[in-house]
């Protein structure tokens, strides 16, 4: 007998479950460097274009709403990771740049990776299968929110 009334309550319970743990352990990675899961994404997408990356392009790429990733700028501002400029070219958008303090973070964390090794225990081809499941669940939550 299941306390769940579902296999889709189930299937939920455990999707957050796993996400809460990978994200535990990232955190665990990274803290001695003293910067969060999502601060690493921005250094990460920033240095990957080697170009001043805009805070609209991070948006979308990291999948936050404009005022979580405000705060983690703040922060990561703060702690003298990035630093952010207005475009010459449009004062729609503002760049964010990395210091050499975000460059150094940056390179101490390139060979670190929880999510990688939790993720490469499956074998690839259940690896692919996951990634196309996660993207019908994100479209239909999408489509549930009428984001699509």
């Amino acid at each position: 007998m299941t306390v769940f009334e579902s296999e889709e309550r189930e299937i939920a319970v455990m999707l957050r479950h796993v996400v809460l743990i990978m994200t535990k352990a990232r955190r665990n990675e990274l803290a001695h460097l003293d910067i969060t899961p999502p601060q690493i994404g921005v250094l990460h997408f920033v240095q990957k274009f080697r170009t001043p990356c805009t805070v609209i392009k991070l948006r979308k790429l990291m999948r936050h709403s404009n005022s979580s990733l405000v705060a983690i700028l703040n922060r990561m501002e703060r702690k003298g990771l990035i630093k952010r400029q207005p475009d010459s070219q449009s004062r729609k958008y503002t760049r964010v740049l990395l210091t050499e303090k975000g460059k150094d973070v940056y390179e101490r964390t390139a060979g670190l990776s929880a999510f990688i090794a939790i993720v490469s225990s499956l074998p690839e081809d259940d690896q692919q299968r996951l990634k196309s499941y996660l993207v019908t669940l994100t479209e239909a939550a999408q489509k549930f929110l009428g984001e699509k």
